[in-house]
């Protein structure tokens, strides 16, 4: 029973570990973007993500505390512990590895098939540079039409938002290793861009992986347990209101056709006046502050950096 408990609560954690990596899509209005960029931040810095007891009761919520003991011992997880009390847990890779076997989803090689991939595409259509840094369409990599087109609501457009879909969920291990960032324009349309840890671990030998194991379905339901929690608790207000968080990326350079594939509906066309606002969101820091603004121009869309006085002449 107990090996039963670790495996699944080692799942949902990781279930919530995707959830914040995922790439942000939007609401870019309340709280959400900015959720997302602290608890990347906290993780990045090697703090972990907060703690948060899982449990019906009080006898379930104590076997999570002891099963968080196990699995640290088992070096899969590290926990961050001030007066007895559990603030943060980070998952190790091993742990990882484990979790995403259980739950049989995506892991490291997926993730390197995706930097693989962004790195052998040179096609203009499908890149554009922001703040010096190119950006590759998911479009080009899932393998759909380009620009989004034939991503709408009828049967063809459902077989293409599948196809996002399952690039994203590829795209998540290279996300939380760093090897990837992602951002999305205001209609939730996204972009990806290869680090330089990602392109260090293309020239290096794929690690050789764990020994297979059978995945589980209560594993598998505690991992989308896991990432629906965490996904309601990116939706809260985050506790700091002076960080901005995540931003969407500018408009894209090429056509906007077809439909918005976000809930939304149609994308806004060239004479609406939601693109308007849009193509004039130029922003400053994205990807969760890995980018800053290079200038008080970026930092501030729309405004020059200096004001010109008026004289009379």
């Amino acid at each position: 029973m107990s090996a039963s408990t670790d495996d699944t609560l080692i799942c949902r954690l990781a279930g919530e570990l995707w959830a914040v990596f995922a790439p942000w899509r939007g609401p870019w209005g309340g709280g959400g973007a900015a959720a997302a960029y602290l608890a990347r931040r906290s993780y990045r810095s090697g703090a972990g993500l907060r703690w948060r007891h899982s449990g019906r009761d009080r006898d379930e919520r104590d076997e999570n505390v002891e099963a968080l003991g196990r699995l640290e011992r088992r070096s899969l997880l590290h926990r961050r512990v001030e007066k007895t009390k559990v603030i943060a847990v980070r998952l190790l890779d091993a742990g990882i590895e484990r979790a995403c076997s259980l739950a049989g989803a995506p892991c490291w090689s997926e993730g390197r098939a995706v930097c693989e991939r962004l790195a052998a595409i040179d096609d203009d259509a499908a890149t554009m540079t922001h703040l010096g840094t190119p950006w590759v369409a998911e479009w080009a990599l899932a393998g759909t039409p380009p620009h989004w087109a034939a991503c709408g609501h009828d049967e063809a457009g459902r077989a293409n938002r599948r196809l996002l879909s399952v690039l994203e969920g590829r795209a998540v291990p290279a996300l939380v290793r760093g090897w990837l960032v992602s951002g999305a324009d205001l209609h939730g349309r996204v972009w990806y861009s290869l680090t330089g840890g990602g392109r260090a671990a293309l020239t290096e030998a794929p690690a050789e992986g764990p020994p297979a194991i059978d995945a589980d379905a209560d594993c598998a339901l505690a991992w989308r347990e896991g990432a629906h929690a965490m996904q309601v608790r990116l939706a809260a207000v985050p506790r700091s209101e002076r960080e901005i968080g995540l931003l969407p990326l500018p408009v894209h350079g090429g056509p906007i056709v077809g439909r918005d594939i976000g809930p939304r509906g149609d994308v806004p066309t060239a004479g609406d006046r939601n693109y308007a606002a849009a193509a004039h969101l130029a922003t400053g820091a994205n990807v969760g502050g890995d980018l800053a603004a290079t200038g008080a121009a970026e930092a501030r869309p729309g405004r020059p950096a200096t004001r010109t006085r008026r004289t009379d002449s």
